[in-house]
């Protein structure tokens, strides 16, 4: 039996109604993991087991929202992610290399499932982190997640587990409901706003921040 109600996009305004958004910085990170055991799912195949949000609070605080379960429950798992979206409506969404992979994966899975991920997210404005900072021209060699986060000096607590060993640690969590993939999925959404705001400082004497985000976002 399913957990949650086919229909939650809708029934979900009943907690959006009350939801205050003003305590937000109305920016907020995401990122996304897919059970592939078979390595990278280029043809889109395999299923949303997992994905996070980050928000800022208007001062020293996160927000923190993360769903995973069973590949049975993706549909239910995308629409949970559906009605999220739909409350953040007008923030800013920030993934790392999200325009090449996460964002396209949930419209092309969400369809299977009768959800408009395209209609959504056309009410977001979109920062790819990682096209950010291409574009600013920082000096390094690479650019994938985890070494960016490390040239800022940013640590993270789960190390040892990077995308193509996630599927091992979400087996983890089925078999004897360890919470590691979860935490790593949290991690990629944090490491995200992290980038994004260390970049902000870095150009921060030159534009103001309003206006660097405006001119990196897509919609």
């Amino acid at each position: 039996m399913s957990l949650y109600s086919r229909n939650f996009p809708e029934t979900f305004s009943i907690l959006t109604s009350n939801f205050d958004r003003d305590t937000l910085s109305r920016i907020v990170a995401f990122d996304i993991e897919t059970f592939s055991p078979e390595g990278f799912p280029g043809d889109f195949r395999d299923p949303i087991v997992n994905f996070s949000f980050i928000a800022p609070l208007n001062g020293l605080g996160l927000l923190s929202l993360s769903i995973i379960g069973d590949v049975d429950l993706e549909g239910d798992i995308l629409s949970l992610l559906y009605g999220f979206m739909h409350a953040f409506q007008g923030f800013y969404l920030l993934t790392y290399n999200g325009t090449k992979f996460d964002l396209e994966y949930v419209v092309r899975r969400g369809r299977l499932y009768g959800l408009n991920f395209s209609g959504v997210l056309s009410g977001m404005r979109h920062i790819d982190v990682y096209r950010f900072i291409r574009r600013v021209g920082v000096d390094m060699t690479r650019f994938d997640q985890k070494s960016v986060e490390r040239y800022f000096g940013f640590r993270r607590v789960l190390g040892q587990i990077s995308g193509d060993l996630y599927h091992l640690y979400y087996r983890s969590f089925l078999e004897e409901g360890s919470l590691e993939p979860v935490f790593y999925n949290i991690e990629d959404s944090y490491g995200c706003l992290r980038i994004c705001s260390a970049l902000l400082s870095f150009l921060a004497k030159k534009r103001k921040i309003d206006n660097i985000l405006y001119s990196f976002s897509e919609k």
